[in-house]
């Protein structure tokens, strides 16, 4: 095919100059489409998050004028601070025992063949599908006083009597564990598999064994994984409201709950709007300590700086 050079040079020179030259021929402007495609979700991202946040804010700050009393109360109150720190007990709690049992299975999904890694995402992924307050009910089964498992501990002849399974900080910890679980598998296997594995192969040739490759190799090299779904269990547990409502008592109250609570039954809209914003703050310093130590970027595969 001749080069547009080649066709100006075969025109007559009076046709050649009816051509527009290539400094003339500029670039398409990209118009109103991409503003029109991204005007609904600013629009939605406006009416439905934005403006109710500002609402929320406004609501917090306001007793005789612009205040900060109920922030003051929620950090001056006994009953309000065993809230906030019962919520960092439990996601604390959560997020170790995700990262525990999920490890494991990350690396089980990220080192083994197509087969059993489509098998084990698969059962993963499955609990998913299933809604998380049904999931919640069921432990309550599992666990109540007459439920499955003290049943079955009496019946082979380990206890005489029910224990107290439900309604305890264990309770909760297990059931938001169950539910979490698949995040933290998830977000593990997705660094684990931009691991090279020839690194480990690398490191056997050498002399190392397996444990010690792992060890020295693997491990390191998923440690950017490991921080960053601790911290989306971790940010995601703070805010969790249905399982701990059902499968905890009174001393397992969390910050969500109390939200409910002086909004709901108290009607303290804006005690309940300075508790909201006071869970907005904590999780975004939480975020932001991670950024300055490990780069959000890390959350999707970015290197740091």
């Amino acid at each position: 095919m001749p080069s547009p050079r080649e066709v100006m040079d075969a025109l007559p020179a009076e046709d050649a100059r009816l051509l527009p030259t290539p400094a003339a021929v500029r670039a398409p402007r990209p118009g109103l489409l991409p503003l029109l495609l991204l005007g609904p979700a600013v629009a939605w991202t406006f009416l439905f998050f934005l403006l109710p946040l500002a609402v929320m804010v406004w609501q917090s700050v306001q007793h005789d004028g612009l205040s900060l009393f109920h922030y003051r109360k929620l950090l001056s109150t006994p009953l309000y601070l065993s809230a906030i720190m019962t919520t960092f007990q439990i996601s604390l709690g959560v997020t170790a025992g995700s990262l525990l049992l999920g490890y494991p299975v990350a690396y089980v999904i990220a080192t083994a063949g197509p087969r059993v890694r489509g098998l084990v995402l698969l059962l993963v992924v499955i609990p998913y599908w299933l809604d998380y307050i049904v999931r919640s009910y069921s432990w309550m089964v599992l666990l109540g006083r007459m439920g499955l498992v003290n049943r079955s501990l009496i019946e082979i002849g380990l206890i005489s009597e029910p224990l107290s399974l439900l309604y305890s900080i264990w309770s909760v910890n297990i059931g938001m564990i169950q539910i979490l679980l698949p995040l933290m598998v998830l977000t593990l296997y997705g660094a684990m598999h931009g691991i090279d594995q020839r690194l480990v192969q690398a490191a056997a040739i050498h002399g190392a064994g397996p444990w010690q490759a792992f060890r020295r190799v693997f491990f390191p090299l998923s440690l950017p994984g490991v921080y960053g779904a601790s911290l989306l269990t971790f940010v995601v547990s703070m805010g969790f409201y249905i399982t701990p409502a059902l499968l905890g008592g009174r001393k397992q109250t969390m910050i969500s709950q109390l939200i409910y609570t002086l909004a709901s039954d108290m009607l303290d809209w804006p005690l309940a709007s300075a508790a909201s914003v006071l869970l907005l703050i904590l999780s975004l310093a939480i975020v932001l300590v991670y950024n300055r130590l490990f780069s959000i970027d890390r959350l999707w595969g970015g290197a740091t700086s």
